[in-house]
């Protein structure tokens, strides 16, 4: 007993990579890439690696300036650690990145209060469905939500320390996690973290600490050794088009537009399942009371006064407020920029964690809001077990190519939909506590381990991306040119293909006609529903190949009009 007890954070740790090793690496590679942004992220490593080129980013046969690299040196990273590209070694450092934020979290909650309440904080926000998600996706969402998150975080444990020694490593590492959301996000990446900082730091009357010469220094060290030579280099060699691209277009012309308000919540309440509802049951009840206490910390005038108040403070009562500050900071941001920009939804998921997570924590521990976890707990459930109950009924009624599209999934979705909510009701009307909780992670982790590539394939088929690839496929088998008559630029023909893809995004039947003549054994591929369109323009073609959604299409090698009349056809040779 007294053994566990010296290595129980050990065990927590353990336990922790496990989970994340069931939530986030089990089957990355069994599905293909989701077009359209992992596939443009997967294209322009490749690019880069097959190169041998790390500063200079290509999409496509084109300079593409528009993101900054760090997701692609990790990438490719990891590629050259597998050996080769592939599925899992592209998606590879996302799900590491996901493992680290889980972790780290633990890590400082633990320092700041217990490890219970870590450990049930780091569970809440491991399982969420966002992070889930997007652990599986090579983008640059995650990267940019881990890397403000666990500098924030850094910034939070400072607070809570007293040594010198020990604040300024943590300073350093506020910084250096900057410098690598700004290498994810540009120059907008630092915007969230300083604003959630700054916020913190004056509601604790902590100021002096912020602006201490010897912090901002080292800041400015870090910052400029980890950012300015990518960025001097590139303005170096493009020079205004440089800075027009990724710091105007990039970093504020991408920004400055208000979005749909209600899609960007309601995003963030699906994002955070299956904790959502005792989240904005807690955020409900106490809405009044933060206001209130808002108000009044930022009604005295005084940093002397307000560090006063913070002093007064339980460590739970900064904790939380800290994490109300820092939620409602990255909300503003995200309610202005909108539900587009995903790594600012996906931010929200750690100081949600931590707020449900204290609530939880009372509701397991000490046996309070009964009443808000029941509901909380009751109308998800519901919500499931008519999903299943639908599904298990209502299945003939359902659109059939859906049916046949999951119906292998049928089944377990009908299980894990029906059984483990069923479980879960149980369990908070007989006070279960444990139970009641425990049954919302195997929820996750059962949704996870048995749908997660499923739903993916099922994604990829539904969308036609299936069909992209296997023409893609062919044409590199065939040695042939490849060009894509499609309403936008689909990254999937660029990352599978071996070489540069010609778009024609605006069903110009001119350029099709044209482009068939004058490359005769170039493939096309265009969307099914256009072929009624090209026949109508009487553009000569041979349909090569269909799927789902789109078609692969070749010029015709002879003439249809004299084929028609029953005439001997002129037959053209390549």
């Amino acid at each position: 007993m007294n053994y566990i007890k010296k290595y129980t954070i050990i065990i927590y740790l353990v336990f922790f990579l496990i989970l994340c090793f069931l939530m986030y690496f089990i089957n990355m590679g069994g599905y293909a890439f989701v077009d359209t942004d992992e596939t443009k992220y997967a294209s322009i490593a490749k690019d880069m690696l097959n190169r041998n080129d790390w500063i200079n980013t290509y999409l496509n046969g084109q300079k593409w300036l528009e993101t900054p690299p760090l997701l692609f040196w990790l990438i490719n990273i990891s590629c050259l650690i597998f050996g080769k590209i592939s599925l899992e070694a592209v998606r590879m450092p996302i799900s590491i990145t996901a493992s680290l934020g889980v972790i780290c979290l633990f890590l400082a909650v633990r320092s700041i209060l217990t490890k219970k309440y870590a450990f049930i904080i780091s569970l809440i926000f491991a399982t969420n469905l966002g992070i889930i998600i997007f652990s599986r996706l090579a983008t640059n969402d995650l990267l940019y939500s881990t890397t403000t998150m666990l500098a924030i975080l850094f910034s939070c444990l400072i607070l809570f320390n007293k040594t010198e020694k020990t604040k300024y490593i943590y300073w350093c590492l506020v910084y250096l996690f900057c410098g690598f959301a700004i290498l994810t996000a540009g120059l907008f990446g630092l915007l969230v973290p300083f604003f959630a900082i700054l916020i913190i730091y004056i509601f604790s009357g902590n100021l002096k600490e912020l602006f201490k010469f010897k912090n901002i220094l080292t800041g400015v060290l870090i910052l400029s050794i980890l950012t300015l030579p990518w960025y001097i280099i590139m303005i170096h060699k493009y020079g205004l088009q440089f800075i027009k691209e990724i710091i105007v277009n990039y970093n504020i012309i991408k920004y400055v537009s208000g979005k749909n308000i209600l899609n960007t919540i309601s995003i963030f309440l699906i994002g955070f399942l299956p904790w959502s509802f005792s989240f904005l049951w807690i955020i409900g009840s106490r809405i009044k009371h933060i206001t209130n206490t808002i108000i009044s910390y930022f009604k005295e005038n005084s940093q002397d006064k307000l560090n006063e108040k913070w002093k007064k403070l339980s460590r739970t009562e900064k904790f939380l407020s800290i994490n109300t500050i820092i939620f409602f900071t990255g909300l503003t941001f995200t309610l202005i920029y909108g539900a587009k920009f995903t790594y600012l939804i996906l931010f929200l998921m750690y100081p949600s964690s931590c707020i449900a997570g204290i609530y939880w924590y009372d509701y397991l521990i000490r046996k309070r809001h009964d009443r808000s976890i029941f509901f909380a707990t009751l109308i998800p459930n519901l919500i499931l077990i008519i999903c299943s109950l639908t599904g298990l009924f209502g299945h003939n009624y359902l659109n059939k190519i859906i049916t046949q599209d999951l119906g292998s999934l049928m089944i377990p979705l009908i299980i894990v939909f029906f059984a483990i909510p069923v479980f879960g009701i149980f369990a908070v009307i007989l006070r279960g506590r444990k139970s009641a909780f425990i049954s919302n992670i195997i929820l996750m982790i059962s949704l996870t381990f048995i749908i997660t590539p499923s739903v993916y394939n099922f994604i990829i088929t539904s969308g036609g991306e299936s069909d992209l690839i296997a023409f893609s496929t062919l044409a590199n088998r065939d040695k042939v040119q490849l060009a894509g008559f499609i309403p936008s630029k689909k990254y999937s023909i660029t990352y599978y293909y071996d070489n540069i893809v010609e778009f024609q995004e605006d069903n110009d039947t001119k350029w099709l006609k044209q482009y068939l003549t004058d490359n005769p054994r170039a493939y096309v591929i265009t969307e099914i529903k256009d072929l009624w369109e090209i026949e109508k323009h009487q553009i000569p073609y041979m349909l090569l190949d269909s799927g789902k959604r789109y078609c692969l299409i070749q010029h015709m090698p002879y003439d249809i009009v004299k084929q028609q009349k029953k005439e001997t056809p002129e037959v053209i040779v390549y």
